[in-house]
């Protein structure tokens, strides 16, 4: 997740385009017993303060409430934000976040609120 906050934070093509949402499960070293979690995440935050990310990136704790999903998401969108969360490929077995290192493509949309009524009404 750190190489994909670093690229992003070099790119400032890309940070004029589009805002960087990060959802992990721990973003406080208080709360982490994880000894290379705690390692990650004093690294993200030295990412965001060497770049100056206030108001592009966003690190939000992940939902345990999923109702909440859908709100979170509409709002990313609405903010211009591109969202990443680590998944697995199957077929190349990378995380999304190293396929974005390796310089694989990840298609990003605008997904705003009036899309999603126009959507949720047809």
């Amino acid at each position: 997740m750190t190489g994909s906050v670093e690229c992003y934070g070099k790119n400032t093509k890309l940070r004029e385009q589009v805002n960087l949402d990060m959802v992990a499960d721990c973003i406080d070293v208080k709360k982490s017993k994880d000894r290379e979690q705690i390692q990650e995440i004093e690294k993200m935050h030295a990412l965001m303060k060497k770049y100056k990310l206030d108001g592009q990136f966003h690190w939000i704790t992940a939902q345990t409430i999923r109702a909440r999903n859908g709100e979170l998401y509409r709002h990313i969108a609405d903010t211009k934000g591109a969202f990443l969360q680590p998944a697995f490929y199957e077929a190349s077995r990378l995380t999304v976040v190293q396929a974005m290192t390796c310089g694989l493509h990840l298609r990003l949309s605008r997904y705003t609120r009036k899309i999603y009524s126009e959507r949720l009404t047809t």
